[in-house]
Parts: structure tokens; C-alpha cells; sequence
């Protein structure tokens, strides 16, 4: 047997030996490494010891002012560590003193996978959490206790999802799938810490208010990857050697966008101008703001720019911001002309700002006015006649295109039709009436003649005994 089969036989049955021993609660660790060149590495401890799950300790450089960005480091240790093995795949070995990681050619082959769970929300400072804040820079870090003799290991480290799994139940059977993409790093020596930027694969499922997590894996199998890091239920080191997830948050700077030079813009209780670019830029702390910009500015006569929205789709002029990192927001604004519509009667529409190139229709709310006084009475009134300036048409609506400041003017004109209609009206009825009244004068004294010349020729006869009378008339 060669040496190196020889150290795989003995590791691969120590690290057997030591599952049993910590599945039974035995505090017992065999010191079997005296026939290797890594006899003289205290190989680290089966006890626990309690830890403050979810500590985290942040510290600040700089000051928060408007000049220079606070930089905000904090380091947190896990809430949830542990290793499985494919050799007890039933077996969880959450609450060891250890993170086993290798995948060594023994026989069968052997293969251990550590697990990290961190707890944001409960371990980072409040106005980092609410306002989602991501950090600038993330590193793993895990303290090496014991290395193969090879000295020369390799480590990678995935993303995995941290819903439905503790240090208490997480199996070789029941682990989280591994995500593919991985941060991979070299160890060389015992007694120091290995290091992983793990800042590119948790930008994506980052999430202030909820937990991170990650997964330990030797990538290849090999003699030379195994390695024993310190868990922080490791008790020798009064945690100064538990895994940390060490992050680094900037302080960070909204900057706004408008078309325009020297515009207000108004951040909570602060007031800034926008440079020559129509660019202004803020220096502020992790927290939510309010953002306002003007709602119209004045260009030219006839001539302004109105807001119209922001890159986010906000319509509103004030927009409800959470800074938690740089954040740049648009103001968008378009040019309006306005159009001026004046009549001497009446009352006209359509006068008002419209954005360029729209079409505005013109018109009046009624195309007849009375005239003052006696003379409406009387059916005189002022007519629209047609429009002028900016607008040549006779009818209503008139449509206008508004590429630049317009006027339009109503024309009207006196109209007396109604009093000539009148008028004729009144002389028709009254010739009617003084016809008629001739007409019946006439055959009323025809009437009073023909009365009197039968009352002179009627004679009344009395017949004796018939009981009848006669009468004799001409009529």
C-alpha cells in the first residue's frame, strides 16, 4: 500500500469513526495523524459551545456627510452551519464543531458538503434592511483547521437556496440543490483563513430582509481535498474562528437627470440645483426619500417644458424613493406651446398648453349671441362668422397644429333675419286680421234687412176647430 492510499484509508475510517462517535454524542477524537506530516495540527474538537446566532458586528469609517461616502463593514457569523455525507445520507451533522468538505478516492469514495445559512434581516442595521440596501463588496470566510497533507486543497463555493432546510435537518438526501455558478479558492495552509468573493453569485438572489446561503464543495475527487473548517459551534476559540460573511456597504448617491440647466430639485428636507448638464447628484443615507422636480419651466414666451414622468414610470413630479445603493433617476419633460383663443361674444374652448405637434380643436359653446337690450328682444344678435390668425376656417371645430405658440380669434357679425322675420310676421297678421274684419261687418246688416221685410210679410191664419195654425211668410 503507498503512502498515499495508506493516509486515504486512515482518514477516510477516522472520518467514519468520527461521525459515529458525534451521532452518539461521544466527545472523542483520535489523534491517528502521527504517521503524516500533519501530526503536529490540533485537529478541532467535537464539543459545542454556545454562540449568539445571527451576531453581527458592523463598524464605520468616514463620516456621513455630503462630501464623502460612510463606509459601513459587517461581519456575520451563520445562523445555521453543517455538513452532510454521502456515506449516512439520512445522518444530519448540524451543531459539530466542524465543516467537513472532501471528496477523496477512498472505497467507496467519500464526499462531504458543507452548508452556510446567514440571517440578514435579523443581523444587519435597520436602514440597511429597509431599504434593501446590497453590498458593495461580499466575502466568505471560513478558518482552516485541518488540511490534507498535500497541503494543497480545493474549494468552491455555491449559491443555494436557503427555504426549507436547518442545521438540524439537512441530509445528504434532503440538502438544497446547488447552484451552478461558484467562486472557487486554494488551501495551502492549516491554521488560516480561506477566503471566497462571493460578491457576483449572491448579487442576484441578494435579499436584505431575508437569508443567504451557500454551499462548501471539493470539486474534484482527489486525495488533496479534504479539509476541516471550524464551525461556530467550534468552543476553543470563544468564536473568533466561526464562519463570516464579511460585507461592505457604501453609502449611497441619487443622482437626477433632467433636459435642463440650474433646476430645483427638492430630496426629503434638502434643495439642490442641477449643474450645466442638468445633472445634480446627492450624497444621503440608507433610508426612503422623497424626490421633487418643477412641474412646468418657462422656455420662452408661448413656450415651456412640462414633466412628464420619471425612467421609473412614476407620472407623479414626486417620486417615493428607497436608497439603499446608487440609484439614478430620469425626469423626463416635453416641450408644450399654448394656444390662445379670443372671441368678442360668447364663450370659447380649446385654448390651453398642448405638447408638440398636437391637434387642438377651437370652437364656442354656441355659434349665436343676443344682441343688448331691446334689440335681442327685438331678435338681433351677433353670429359667428368665421375664425381668424392662426386658424382660417368658417366653421366649427377648427383644428390647429400646435408646433409652436398659436392665437386664434373669432369673428362675429350682427344678424337681424329674426327681427325681419319678425317683423313681416306681425304686418302679415295684421293684414289678416283687418281682412277678416271687413268680411264679417257686411253680412250683418244684409241679415238686419231680411229680418225686416219678413217681419212685414208673415201673416198667421187660425183655422177654426183643426186645432192647427197657418203661417204665410216669404223669406
Amino acid at each position: 500500500m503507498t503512502r498515499s492510499s495508506a493516509f486515504g484509508f486512515w482518514r477516510s475510517s477516522e472520518i467514519r469513526r468520527y461521525h459515529a462517535l458525534a451521532s452518539n454524542g461521544v466527545l472523542v477524537f483520535a489523534m491517528f495523524f502521527s504517521m503524516v506530516p500533519i501530526a503536529s495540527v490540533h485537529a478541532p474538537s467535537l464539543a459545542t459551545a454556545p454562540v449568539d446566532v445571527g451576531a453581527s458586528n458592523c463598524s464605520s469609517s468616514g463620516v456621513s456627510d455630503a462630501v464623502q461616502p460612510l463606509v459601513l463593514r459587517c461581519s456575520i457569523i451563520p445562523s445555521d452551519n453543517a455538513f452532510v455525507d454521502d456515506l449516512f445520507p439520512s445522518k444530519s451533522f448540524g451543531g459539530l464543531g466542524v465543516l467537513i468538505v472532501q471528496n477523496v478516492p477512498s472505497v467507496p469514495v467519500s464526499r462531504n458538503v458543507a452548508f452556510l445559512k446567514f440571517n440578514l434581516s435579523q443581523s444587519l442595521p435597520t436602514d440597511l434592511v429597509q431599504s434593501l440596501a446590497k453590498p458593495l463588496n461580499a466575502s466568505l470566510a471560513l478558518y482552516v483547521r485541518l488540511t490534507n497533507f498535500f497541503y494543497n486543497a480545493t474549494v468552491e463555493i455555491h449559491p443555494v437556496s436557503p427555504e426549507n432546510w436547518t442545521e438540524a435537518n439537512v441530509t445528504w438526501n434532503t440538502m438544497p440543490q446547488i447552484g451552478a455558478d461558484s467562486i472557487s479558492a486554494d488551501i495551502q495552509q492549516n491554521g488560516t483563513w480561506a477566503r471566497w468573493n462571493v460578491t457576483r453569485i449572491i448579487e442576484p438572489v441578494w435579499n436584505s430582509s431575508g437569508d443567504v446561503a451557500f454551499a462548501a464543495v471539493a470539486p474534484q475527487t482527489s486525495w488533496r481535498n479534504l479539509v476541516w473548517f471550524d464551525s461556530k459551534e467550534y468552543q476553543f476559540s470563544n468564536g473568533a474562528t466561526s464562519p463570516r460573511l464579511d460585507l461592505v456597504f457604501v453609502e449611497p448617491t441619487l443622482t437626477v437627470e433632467t433636459p435642463y440647466p440650474l433646476i430645483p430639485i427638492t430630496v426629503g428636507d434638502k434643495q439642490v440645483v442641477t449643474d450645466s448638464n442638468g445633472t445634480a447628484h446627492l450624497l444621503l443615507p440608507w433610508g426612503a426619500y422623497s424626490v421633487s422636480v418643477p412641474d412646468v419651466l418657462p422656455l420662452r414666451n408661448g413656450t415651456r417644458a412640462a414633466f412628464e414622468g420619471w425612467s421609473d414610470r412614476e407620472n407623479s413630479s414626486t417620486a417615493l424613493v428607497s436608497l439603499g445603493n446608487n440609484l439614478t433617476l430620469k425626469a423626463y419633460y416635453g416641450i408644450q406651446n399654448r394656444l390662445d383663443v379670443f372671441s368678442s361674444y360668447g364663450v370659447a374652448t380649446g385654448a390651453g398648453w398642448y405638447f408638440q405637434d398636437v391637434r387642438a380643436n377651437v370652437s364656442l359653446m354656441s355659434s349665436a349671441v343676443p344682441l343688448p337690450g331691446i334689440a335681442g328682444w327685438l331678435g338681433g344678435r351677433y353670429v359667428f362668422d368665421h375664425w381668424n390668425g392662426d386658424c382660417q376656417s368658417p366653421t366649427l371645430p377648427c383644428v390647429v397644429l400646435m408646433n409652436e405658440p398659436k392665437i386664434v380669434v373669432a369673428v362675429w357679425r350682427m344678424d337681424w333675419t329674426i327681427t325681419y322675420l319678425l317683423a313681416g310676421l306681425a304686418l302679415a297678421t295684421a293684414a289678416a286680421v283687418v281682412l277678416m274684419g271687413g268680411r264679417q261687418t257686411r253680412p250683418k246688416r244684409r241679415a238686419s234687412k231680411r229680418k225686416s221685410r219678413m217681419r212685414s210679410h208673415v201673416r198667421i191664419s187660425l183655422a177654426p176647430c183643426s186645432g192647427t195654425f197657418l203661417t204665410e211668410g216669404r223669406f
